[in-house]
């Protein structure tokens, strides 16, 4: 599931020089706004065809926290 979430997140953020771990911080070391990470969640949804509640979107702080949240949701 990371590998998935780390390829979606780079091919968003379209940056070389950032090493993408579980401890990245969504808005931080990304450097996306929250309308970006709206955006990036859409990419989450299609990729793993789901319903992403915006009110879940909040606990998007790291990517573990969307790795974690993509796996309950999935099973």
């Amino acid at each position: 599931m990371f590998d998935r979430v780390k390829a979606i997140i780079g091919g968003y953020i379209q940056r070389d020089d950032l090493e993408i771990t579980l401890d990245t911080d969504v808005l931080g070391d990304l450097g996306i706004n929250s309308l970006e990470l709206v955006e990036l969640v859409c990419a989450f949804e299609m990729e793993f065809d789901m319903d992403i509640p915006e009110k879940d979107i909040r606990g998007f702080l790291t990517v573990n926290d969307i790795v974690c949240y993509l796996e309950a949701a999935a099973a």
